[in-house]
């Protein structure tokens, strides 16, 4: 195999990355390597891309702490190959900082993330496409890390540049669009949420496909959002179209999937139904416990959320 069959297979996993399967893109990958690093070497910058791809999509996929795990390793030897400083490095620990967070560790993931974004500014320009990706996500962790506020203020001055620069069909803008509305909802307006996800389901079905990961986590938001701001019996039966459909493109077990199940689950209590709520609560927590561990905060959320079930239910 030439090393152009090595990029051109390569590129064609992207592409299907880019469609959402993943794992797909990470299976392909993972038998790639060999032969990157038997062609064009260990260190050589295609074979350490590869490996960049490999952990980014091995944590999309549903694993984060593996993620973490391969890009901890890359990283290492990226300042070493490359430097710090190199973009690729930058876009290395801008992928690990992501994934410490998805594992639970927001504030880690937050410091790490506002490190790599003032070495981009400084290496890359301020308006670099990849500076623009990495203020979105210095904005989500640090909502994630318990500052809505900040992360609305963030992610709306962001939008406004990403639809002046990009336009307002731009993946990326699309994606800052989705986490404004998400944390003005848990700044506490959740009619807001709701209705700029209403807006924004249509354009993400009609750019990326209606059962892309993107499009499901919008729908899945819509439906939080929808109960949070009055309307619990609708959230519950959206969230229950969409679980089938979570558990088909993203399997069972993602933590996507996993979210939208708790979602469910929280919203069947609420509309009454506890016991079936406790249940899925139950089986959820065993799930949660050995994708994403014991103290992530997902998992306490639900063991939370399950002892008030039970104790409406009058079960221990």
């Amino acid at each position: 195999m030439t090393n152009s069959d090595l990029i051109r297979s390569r590129d064609e996993a992207k592409e299907i990355a880019a469609r959402g399967d993943h794992q797909r893109a990470v299976d392909i990958l993972t038998k790639l390597l060999p032969d990157f690093e038997k062609h064009m070497g260990v260190e050589h910058l295609e074979t350490l891309r590869l490996r960049d791809q490999i952990g980014l999509w091995t944590g999309d996929a549903g694993d984060p702490r593996k993620a973490v795990s391969l890009l901890r390793e890359l990283l290492a030897e990226r300042n070493r190959i490359c430097g710090p400083e190199h973009p690729d490095t930058l876009y290395t620990k801008g992928s690990l900082a992501y994934f410490i967070g998805e594992s639970g560790s927001y504030a880690d993931g937050a410091r790490l993330r506002k490190e790599v974004l003032l070495a981009e500014q400084r290496v890359l320009g301020p308006t670099h496409p990849q500076v623009f990706v990495t203020r979105n996500g210095v904005a989500a962790l640090i909502g994630h890390a318990g500052d809505p506020a900040q992360a609305v203020a963030l992610l709306g001055a962001l939008l406004r540049e990403r639809e002046e620069r990009f336009g307002p069909t731009d993946s990326g803008t699309l994606r800052t669009r989705h986490e404004l509305a998400r944390w003005t909802g848990v700044n506490g307006d959740a009619e807001t949420a709701r209705t700029s996800l209403a807006k924004l389901l249509p354009i993400r079905s009609e750019t990326l496909g209606e059962e892309h990961p993107h499009t499901l986590t919008t729908r899945h938001e819509l439906a939080r959002w929808t109960g949070e701001a009055g309307a619990p019996a609708e959230a519950e039966s959206m969230l229950r179209e969409l679980l089938p459909v979570r558990e088909r493109i993203q399997g069972p077990t993602h933590p996507r999937t996993l979210a939208t199940r708790y979602e469910l689950a929280r919203w069947a209590g609420a509309n009454g139904n506890s016991a079936e709520a406790r249940e899925m609560l139950a089986d959820l927590l065993r799930l949660r416990h050995a994708v994403l561990g014991a103290e992530h905060p997902h998992t306490v959320a639900t063991e939370r959320l399950l002892a008030r079930q039970s104790a409406v239910t009058g079960r221990s």
